[in-house]
């Protein structure tokens, strides 16, 4: 029956795993066993039966095969060397990830896979994986970023501070420290962070501070919202030290400036193409001063 024959492939199986163990431990064992140059190969073999005999308990039943079989040892062997060169290959084909970083004071623009096209402001990157797309059009964004995407299947932003979702529209998004900003620009954009959640509309703007946890939709200007792809940067009751990291990272230089600007708070902008202009734009308003040294500036 086919019951009697499942349970003898088994119990062959328990035995040849018996058998296995017990060729392991005589191959260990004969290892230490010294063979007279003389001496014929049926009494080194008589030796090294006494050998595990007198290394088993009395009570241990040992089961020692006749011959040691090699060939499934190699058997056992080949298994192993084949899992470990599957996982090797599988390990060495796995896609890596395609990142796009801008450097201080530079911005570039770049086409996915999709045609869709992303600009990335100065010191920004994106990360995705190319290779599967076509089947999920997702990506990771850190700093700030317009989109203009191809309509078609779902298209998903991460970052650290919430899901930015759309199928086809142009929109830009501010991602720094605490502060999270989507503008649309056409279409609709689904942005989620925690239990928050909105649908934004075109002149839509979502602004969400999570160190505040103020979640909030307003409209905006198009003519003063992603503006910097032009290099025109500006700002309505923007706390001075955003501004002045603004800078910095627009000009590559490094600002020093000897007091408190907690409460300060700027409204104006600045282009990209002058630094005297742009520094004499924000600080001068304010009653500062500032010096240019290469690269660095002091404001006082």
């Amino acid at each position: 029956m086919k019951e009697d024959k499942i349970i003898n492939q088994w119990l062959q199986e328990e035995k040849a795993a018996e058998n296995f163990q017990q060729l392991e431990k005589a191959i260990a064992l004969s290892q230490n066993l010294e063979v007279p140059a003389k001496k014929s190969h049926n009494d080194a073999w008589a030796d090294l039966l006494d050998k595990i005999n007198t290394e088993s308990s009395s009570n241990e039943r040992v089961l020692v095969p006749e011959k040691p079989s090699y060939k499934r040892i190699l058997y056992y062997a080949a298994g192993l060397i084949g899992i470990i060169l599957i996982s090797y290959f599988g390990l060495q084909n796995t896609p890596e990830p395609t990142i796009y970083t801008t450097a201080l004071a530079v911005t570039e623009s770049k086409l996915l896979p999709d045609y869709s096209e992303v600009t990335l402001n100065a010191s920004s990157t994106i990360s995705l994986m190319e290779a599967n797309w076509d089947q999920e059009r997702t990506l990771s964004l850190s700093g700030e970023a317009f989109f203009e995407v191809t309509p078609g299947s779902k298209f998903t932003i991460l970052t650290d501070l919430g899901e930015i979702s759309v199928l086809g529209t142009s929109f830009n998004v501010y991602v720094r420290e605490n502060l999270l900003r989507v503008a649309t620009f056409s279409g609709k954009v689904k942005v989620e962070s925690g239990e928050n959640s909105a649908i934004l509309s075109k002149g839509d703007e979502l602004t969400f501070n999570s160190e505040k946890q103020e979640w909030v939709v307003n409209k905006f200007s198009e003519n003063q919202t992603a503006t910097w792809r032009s290099g025109s940067f500006h700002f309505e009751s923007t706390p001075l030290d955003k501004v002045i990291e603004a800078l910095e990272r627009q000009f590559a230089i490094e600002i020093e400036i000897d007091r408190d600007v907690d409460q300060n708070f700027y409204s104006g902008y600045f282009s990209k193409s002058d630094l005297k202009e742009a520094l004499q734009l924000v600080f001068t308003p304010m009653g500062m001063q500032f010096k240019i040294d290469g690269k660095k500036v002091n404001v006082y």
